[in-house]
C-alpha cells in the first residue's frame, strides 16, 4: 500500500520538471518481445523521410478535392416514381456516377462528376445522342457521393 502511494506521489513530481522536448522517443516497445508465443504480425511504419528524403519541400501532399464539380442533369420531375425510373435508366445508359437529388419540389437526375467543364460537355453530347434531349451541364458543390 505504501509503495502505491509513494509511486503516485513521486512519478508526477519527477515528470513535472521535464519539458516536452526532453522525452526519449527512440524506445521501441516491440523490441521487448513480451509475448514470445504470440502469432501477431508487427508492422513497421516508415516515416515520410524514408520515401521523400529529409527535404521537407519534396513531400508530396494529397490534393484537396475541388470545391465544385460539373455534372450533366438529365431531367427533373415532381413525381418520385418517374424520377426513380429515370435514374434506373441512366444507370444502365452511363458508366458514370448517377445522382438523384431532391430540391423541393423537384427530383433531379444528374450524371457524372468532372472537374473539367469540357469533359462534362462531352458527356452532355453523349446524353443527347442517347435520347436525353434536354440534358445540360451544371456546376454543383462537390459532395462525397
Amino acid at each position: 500500500m505504501r509503495w502505491a502511494f509513494f509511486s503516485l506521489l513521486i512519478l508526477p513530481l519527477s515528470l513535472m520538471g521535464q519539458s516536452q522536448n526532453e522525452f526519449d522517443e527512440s524506445f521501441n516497445p516491440t523490441s521487448l518481445r513480451d509475448w514470445p508465443d504470440s502469432k501477431a504480425k508487427i508492422e513497421y511504419v516508415a516515416s515520410p523521410e524514408t520515401y521523400h528524403g529529409s527535404d521537407s519541400d519534396s513531400l508530396i501532399l494529397p490534393e484537396e478535392p475541388p470545391e465544385y464539380v460539373y455534372r450533366v442533369q438529365l431531367g427533373s420531375t415532381m413525381d418520385y416514381e418517374e424520377a426513380i425510373e429515370l435514374e434506373t435508366r441512366a444507370r444502365y445508359s452511363f458508366d458514370e456516377v448517377v445522382v438523384l437529388a431532391f430540391d423541393s419540389p423537384y427530383y433531379k437526375v444528374r450524371v457524372g462528376k468532372h472537374s473539367d467543364r469540357e469533359e462534362a460537355q462531352a458527356l452532355q453530347r453523349q446524353a443527347v445522342r442517347s435520347g436525353y434531349r434536354r440534358a445540360w451541364v451544371l456546376r454543383t458543390e462537390n459532395d462525397e457521393e
